[in-house]
């Protein structure tokens, strides 16, 4: 019966099976009357199914998809356990470097006496068509033979073993994932990305030369030192998985299991996840997926059971959080062997050689929209490729605007302030001298209409400037503008008898120390601006939208999306009925709202 399961089949029989054992054995008969209405043959399969895993007492519960894969017995069971062996063709071996899903990684060396090399000898795990495999290497080794980059440790050699089990040697790399050497050596940001690009370069590289690696995450990203003491990347296991690569329509039960594809589930893009085309964009997927890990000391899924439907549902489905909104997180972190280990922010933060407030500020900006950018679900929205990937990582580095973000006049004078602080430190100087001046100044001006409009003027030109020195990517200037900020929201009270100015004051610092993330005095600020601004204008004004939405905002970034939605939908109605419902406004509110109901999962609304 399993030998005829198709992929396709196969994925759906796995995934009813699933949602199945998930039941109570009352309610199954019910779900699959009507999940197995044209398909009785099915029904029967999964029913056998249901009938051994109680006959096995549980023995597989936490996936159905590895539980129906048993049923094939020894072949499984050879691919899991490695092989006792002293040599592999022309290769005496060494020792056992680990074991993974294509099978036995072996350490080895040249036993024919032709030169002296040690090699990582991969021994591909049984049940793939081994003709086929061969007939892949020989019909791409030169494309591979091409392959001859620093930061990509070659694939040497190719054949098959006396028993017919295909091996390939690879160059033998002895260094450490990324990520744990990263936080080994407590690297900051900057270092971190600085190595990253090295790895963007190499997958460049390889797409360049017509292959993509289909399974990058950072135990495939090793980095060593040479004798210098300098780091230096190195990229596993490319050519391997275009070799394994299934193109036919029809492939074994075995084959299209999840857990045996060419994929690792957690930096699985999701066509990967789906079944469909890979393409250099899967590759982008998991160069953000690593650096996303990499940065924040979290991954952007979590898996509870791993089974094969709700590998594609969550990876399909959900969205990532904001980097620079998970580091403030602590979660329980499971590894592959089982053990579980408990990450703090502070624990993040101290392996980054910072803390946790300048970590999520240093990644709020330009790093969210990158990361995210880099895993948007649809293929052609993320890069277009590594190499723009990092082009933007330098872009930042350097201080520039990044293509990830519509360059406004405002954010590309902030880049500007950033790249030339000692040029414009005067000018910043006597902004903060005017910002301090400005509430006596404002406090002695009469309520008269001309007057007003002066002073409305005078505000927006004084808080233009102000813009000019946003701290959020003026890293290097945060503490002359945090004196700023406070300096001059200590001498509000002055302006209480101006609340129309007062409320834009409030309003505007509010929305600059939301930058620093600086969220319980960003929401007393924008509370108080609020309630200014409903006193002066009523409560159906632009002004008071404007307010709800930012306060929407800070309820988005503190994850209380009930309320973020709650004030958005309120700022909708207002905007709509005061300014119409072609308004570019209306569409900020749009946006906001739309975001909180994609936070909490309903996505049809948001969509």
């Amino acid at each position: 019966m399993y030998d005829a399961l198709s992929p396709d089949r196969w994925q759906r029989l796995a995934a009813l099976l699933d949602d199945v054992l998930d039941l109570p054995p009352e309610a199954r008969d019910t779900f699959l009357d009507a999940a197995c209405a044209d398909d009785p043959a099915l029904r029967a399969e999964i029913e056998a199914l249901v009938a051994a895993d109680a006959e096995a007492g549980g023995f597989l519960d936490d996936s159905a998809a590895d539980f129906a894969a048993t049923l094939l017995g020894d072949l499984e069971r050879a691919a899991r356990e490695p092989e006792r062996r002293e040599s592999v063709g022309p290769y005496r071996i060494v020792g056992t470097l680990g074991q993974g899903g294509m099978g036995t990684v072996y350490l080895a060396e040249r036993a024919d006496g032709q030169f002296e090399q040690q090699v990582a000898l991969k021994l591909i795990r049984p049940g793939l068509d081994r003709r086929e495999i061969l007939r892949r290497f020989l019909q791409e080794r030169q494309i591979l033979a091409r392959l001859q980059h620093p930061g990509i440790a070659r694939l040497l050699d190719g054949g098959v073993t006396g028993d017919g089990q295909p091996y390939f040697a690879m160059e033998f790399v002895e260094g450490e994932p990324i990520t744990a050497y990263c936080d080994a050596h407590r690297c900051d940001l900057d270092a971190r990305l600085r190595l990253f690009l090295c790895v963007a370069e190499a997958v460049a590289f390889a797409h360049r030369n017509l292959v993509v690696h289909r399974d990058l995450k950072p135990s495939n990203v090793l980095v060593t030192e040479d004798h210098r003491g300098q780091a230096q990347v190195k990229l596993l296991d490319f050519g391997i998985a275009k070799l394994l690569h299934q193109d036919d329509a029809e492939a074994t039960l075995v084959e299209t299991r999840m857990g045996l594809r060419v994929m690792t589930p957690e930096y699985a893009a999701p066509e990967q996840a789906r079944g469909d085309a890979v393409t250099t964009a899967t590759d982008v997927y998991a160069l953000g997926v690593v650096l996303y890990e990499l940065l924040t000391g979290h991954r952007p899924y979590a898996f509870e059971r791993r089974s094969a439907s709700e590998v594609e549902r969550v990876i399909c489905e959900t969205e990532p959080p904001r980097p620079s909104t998970v580091v403030a997180r602590a979660e329980e972190v499971r590894h592959a062997d089982g053990t579980a280990e408990a990450l703090t922010p502070e624990a993040v933060a101290e392996a980054r050689g910072t803390t946790c407030d300048r970590l999520r500020r240093r990644l709020a900006g330009d790093l969210d929209t990158v990361l995210l950018k880099a895993l948007r679900k649809e293929p052609h929205r993320r890069y277009a490729s590594a190499e723009a990937f990092a082009d933007d990582l330098r872009r930042h580095l350097d201080g520039q605007p990044v293509a990830a973000r519509k360059g406004s006049a405002g954010y590309r004078a902030r880049k500007f302030v950033r790249r030339h602080r000692v040029g414009v430190a005067a000018a910043v100087g006597a902004v903060v001298l005017l910002v301090a001046g400005l509430a006596g100044t404002l406090w002695q001006a009469r309520l008269a209409a001309r007057e007003a409009a002066r002073t409305e003027a005078a505000l927006d030109f004084t808080m233009g400037l102000f813009d000019v020195a946003d701290p959020s990517t003026a890293r290097a200037d945060t503490i002359t503008v945090r004196e700023m900020l406070d300096m001059g929201t200590a001498r509000l009270a002055e302006l209480a008898a101006q609340p129309a100015v007062l409320a834009e004051v409030a309003a505007r610092w509010g929305g600059l120390y939301l930058e620093l993330g600086e969220y319980e005095t960003a929401q007393h600020l924008l509370d108080w601006s609020l309630g200014l601004r409903r006193s002066v204008y009523g409560p159906r004004h632009a002004k008071v939208a404007a307010s709800l939405d930012l306060l929407s905002l800070i309820a988005l970034d503190r994850g209380d999306y009930g309320a973020a939605e709650r004030l958005s939908r309120e700022a909708l109605a207002i905007r709509r009925d005061v300014l119409g419902a072609r308004h570019p406004d209306v569409a900020v509110s749009l946006d906001l709202l739309a975001q909180a109901l994609r936070r909490q999962g309903r996505l049809d609304e948001a969509q």
